[in-house]
């Protein structure tokens, strides 16, 4: 997936703000019927035209209103998931640089451990980007935020198949290779392995609310 700044001039900001309004009441209200049946939901910044191909990531400021839309709607999810009685996974995935891909995400029951293992924790300390956000920093207080590894996926077959059809160099794939932080064999089934290899592209903060 492809991320773009805004270099060029987007009109209609007043438009494109309240489009922030709209997003927070369309999820800000959990099916609770829906999340009982299926035991997980998520709500992603679907928001025209940054949630496009290619995605376009807004501008800092909006990126501030979007983050505290989220927040909304994460606390309001927490509200009702506690009336469930039930262990839930209950986070806030906040994306750096590409913010635009930024969600919030629930679930409970059959899959509490769906999402343990959907990133790759930095091995070393980081920083929260408090400084990009501080018009929020009391909201953002009420979290713990665990820096982890925003990471592109790449299949060896599927790199050598991309050789063989021309979409990459041998040299490209090289590139890949040694840009990767890790190398993992991972079982397609009981009689097949495949060799993935992981490319940083950024940072995934997740966010929880304190004492929970």
């Amino acid at each position: 997936m492809f991320y773009h700044s805004i270099k060029k001039k987007i009109r209609g900001w007043k438009r494109h703000k309240r489009k922030i309004g709209t997003w927070k009441q369309n999820f800000i209200n959990l099916d609770m019927d829906a999340i009982r049946e299926y035991n997980r939901d998520y709500s992603k910044l679907w928001i025209h035209p940054f949630y496009a191909i290619p995605r376009l990531n807004p501008p800092t400021w909006y990126n501030r209103l979007l983050l505290e839309a989220m927040i909304d709607v994460y606390l309001d999810w927490f509200e009702k998931m506690k009336n469930e009685n039930q262990d839930f996974y209950l986070k806030i995935w906040l994306y750096e640089p590409n913010f635009i891909n930024s969600q919030v995400v629930v679930a409970y029951k059959d899959f509490f451990n769906f999402y343990d293992n959907t990133f790759d924790k930095h091995t070393k300390e980081k920083a929260f980007p408090i400084e990009k956000y501080a018009t929020l920093k009391d909201k953002l207080d009420l979290f713990n935020w665990e820096p982890h590894i925003n990471a592109n996926i790449y299949h060896l077959r599927d790199l050598e198949e991309d050789i063989q059809d021309g979409i990459r160099t041998e040299e490209e794939v090289r590139d890949i290779i040694n840009q990767s932080y890790k190398t993992e064999e991972i079982e397609l089934n009981s009689y097949e392995e495949e060799i993935i290899y992981k490319v940083n592209v950024g940072d995934v903060w997740v966010g929880s609310l304190k004492n929970n």
